[in-house]
């Protein structure tokens, strides 16, 4: 054994001896500010667009350049915390990620902007995996380390509603400081964790995949791009398809790899527990719930009932605490009913909250009865399901490789949003534009048309959470029935 490769239990230090709770603080702090950077610069679009002259089309980039570099990285930022050392992965993605939120927040011109939201998404890539599987290392005890990944998770509606309200807020004295709130939040993380934090370093001999690491990122990022692009030049045109293809080809040479390689990027012993790999495919029919669904039903508040950005955050709040209250409970439900019992009470209650919402969803009716009581119900059953899933996915993970399954987690999470996103929009769109494309005089008004667009995309949500609740009922029963082999660090 190399002298830098030692068992986490050696390598424990004197932040060892602390509570774990303090550290863990910093790693919260990490979720939080990085779901907010996906969501603050939503409110200060039009501000951006007017200041750099963008086109609706190039001003979606400011959005997509972060999201696709982040969800496109995942995969070697998890991996790499393994094998480089997850303190040092920590550290290097937030300070990329700091760096970027300066220059997007002083940039002159529209290139500056697009550059710094790339390699900020590339900085969130590199540190959430990290963070991720460092509560893993401080936390030692199953229910201890079951709450904190649920106040971790609930970082992510915490920070989703502190987006929307801080845009507002921010955007009304000047956009930059959307990007520039980030600067000394991240530099007092940096301080704080690199005291608090103890000192872990590589947890594997194994060496990086380089290439495999460049198929995979490079399929991802495709594919996303292809996706994202294909609700604006059309599914099935020539650009779409060729870019599909290519995806496909790339993440085909990447399995390939994967299967082939001495040390491959994602060790394939991971997928021998049923639990594990049925999990990863739940945990991105969570994603498509999440992302897609706020997505939605922000479009509905602003289009239909025509509220402001800043009210539309505020209105968030009570949705959010929902959130936030499903993710504090998560651990309580899963030590009742298991980890996959608890994901599946979880999306069986996001199935219900969608149904309703589908079934009452108005222009001007009641908004508590018609929006908010379903809205929280959704929100409370997703908290719990972010939590369950991302246990279901991690548990049991030796340390050598517990990067790369929180990197794989992320990944299969954030791409289930990006795809689910692209799908339930093209939905409510169709339906939308089929309804006013009727004859004049059965033609509905446009709010009317969007509402049934929106209903339309929350149906298909209907049924995504039922085959979410089916796929988690199988884990939970193979789990039970199958007992989990020992995990090694070989393939």
């Amino acid at each position: 054994m190399s002298r830098d490769v030692q068992p986490l239990s050696v390598r424990r230090d004197r932040a060892s001896a602390r509570s774990p709770w303090l550290p863990f603080s910093m790693l919260a702090v990490i979720e939080f500010i990085t779901v907010l950077d996906a969501s603050i610069v939503n409110v200060a679009l039009p501000s951006i667009e007017a200041e750099f002259g963008f086109t609706p089309q190039a001003l979606a980039w400011v959005v997509d350049a972060y999201l696709l570099a982040y969800a496109g990285f995942l995969l070697l930022g998890g991996r790499a915390a393994d094998v480089l050392g997850r303190r040092r992965m920590y550290f290097a993605g937030l300070a990329l990620f700091t760096v970027s939120s300066l220059v997007c927040g002083i940039s002159q011109d529209a290139a500056q902007l697009l550059i710094g939201r790339g390699f900020q998404g590339l900085g969130a890539a590199l540190v959430a995996p990290a963070a991720l599987a460092l509560i893993g290392d401080l936390f030692t005890v199953e229910s201890d380390r079951n709450r904190a990944l649920g106040i971790w998770g609930s970082m992510a509606g915490i920070g989703g509603a502190a987006g929307m309200v801080l845009g507002g807020l921010l955007t009304t004295a000047d956009w930059r400081w959307t990007f520039l709130i980030n600067v000394p939040i991240g530099i007092g993380v940096f301080i704080a964790s690199s005291r608090l934090l103890p000192k872990i370093g590589r947890t594997t001999t194994s060496r990086l995949d380089l290439f495999g690491a460049l198929l995979g990122t490079s399929g991802l990022c495709v594919l996303l791009l292809a996706i994202t692009r294909a609700q604006d030049i059309g599914w099935l045109s020539g650009q779409s398809l060729t870019s599909f293809a290519v995806a496909l080809v790339l993440l085909g040479a990447f399995v390939v790899r994967q299967l082939t390689a001495a040390e491959p990027l994602l060790p394939t012993h991971l997928f021998r527990r049923p639990s594990l790999a049925l999990g990863n495919v739940v945990i991105a029919l969570v994603g498509v719930l999440l992302f897609a669904t706020f997505f939605v039903v922000t479009l509905y508040m602003q289009r239909v009932r025509g509220f402001s950005p800043l009210t539309t955050g505020l209105l968030y709040l009570p949705i959010n605490a929902s959130m936030w209250l499903g993710s504090w409970l998560a651990p309580r439900v899963i030590g009742a009913l298991s980890p996959s019992g608890s994901l599946a009470a979880g999306l069986f209650l996001q199935g219900a909250g969608l149904a309703w919402w589908t079934s009452v969803l108005t222009v001007d009716g009641n908004f508590v009865f018609t929006f908010l009581v379903p809205a929280m119900l959704w929100c409370f059953g997703l908290g719990l399901s972010i939590v369950s899933a991302f246990v279901v996915c991690t548990s049991g993970v030796d340390a050598e490789v517990r990067g790369a399954a929180s990197g794989l987690a992320t990944t299969t999470y954030q791409s289930g949003g990006a795809i689910g996103l692209a799908v339930l929009v093209a939905v409510a769109d169709s339906r939308t534009g089929e309804l006013l494309a009727g004859p004049a005089g059965e033609r509905p008004s446009e709010a009317a048309a969007l509402v049934s667009g929106y209903s339309a995309s929350l149906l298909v949500g209907v049924v995504v959470a039922a085959v979410g609740v089916a796929l988690a009922l199988l884990a939970r029963r193979l789990t039970s029935a199958t007992p989990a082999a020992p995990e090694t660090a070989t393939q």
